[in-house]
């Protein structure tokens, strides 16, 4: 009997001290739902397009504007340069103008480079005369005219000419000035050059 009793107790001291569970069902109240929040209202912007970038500035192209100029440029062939470097020892330079043999007829005759012609007036085209200037040159060893001398003027009249003293309008002068600007390869004998002379013509009014 006393066994019993101490069963019962000790059933009873286990069902109070047995440790009590929390329900997790619990709700759980949160302070701050009743809490009200007020939010301005956003403004919906909108960008624009950019304006567009200005056009580059345009280049502006040069237009010539310049004169031409009609200038006789003097080309000499080769072998003038080769002569006037063997004589002068540089161009431009010679200090033998006036100088050395003359010969009449001499191996190789002087070749004419660069020719001009003589300025005609209006005048002397205007009375429309014809003719043929013979000019004797004296040609020097630099290949430059030393002397230039007038031979014959021949006065055409249809086919046939006659040989005439002077034919005026300054013709005479004009003939013999440009005759001065020609320029020849030098002559030549036993290898050196000399001097010598040759003749050309000029046709005026043809």
């Amino acid at each position: 009997m006393f066994s019993l009793i101490c069963a019962e107790l000790i059933l009873l001291l286990i069902l109070k001290l047995w440790p009590v569970q929390v329900d997790s069902s619990t709700s759980y109240n949160d302070p701050f739902t009743d809490e009200v929040i007020y939010v301005e209202r956003a403004i919906v912007t909108q960008q624009t397009n950019a304006p567009a970038a200005p056009p580059k500035p345009q280049i502006p192209v040069p237009v010539p504007n310049d004169e031409v100029i009609e200038e006789e440029i003097d080309f000499p062939e080769f072998d003038e340069v080769i002569t006037n470097f063997d004589a002068m020892g540089e161009e431009g330079s010679s200090e033998t103008g006036g100088e050395g043999k003359l010969v009449g007829s001499p191996e190789q005759s002087p070749r004419v480079f660069r020719i001009v012609e003589p300025t005609i007036s209006d005048i002397a085209k205007r009375q429309n005369i014809k003719a043929e200037i013979i000019v004797t040159f004296l040609v020097g060893i630099d290949g430059k005219v030393e002397e230039a001398v007038v031979s014959e003027i021949r006065l055409f009249n249809g086919d046939s000419y006659e040989v005439v003293d002077q034919i005026g309008y300054g013709i005479l002068e004009a003939t013999l000035e440009a005759a001065n600007k020609w320029r020849f390869t030098p002559a030549r004998d036993n290898g050196e050059r000399v001097k010598t002379y040759v003749q050309n013509s000029f046709k005026i009014g043809f």
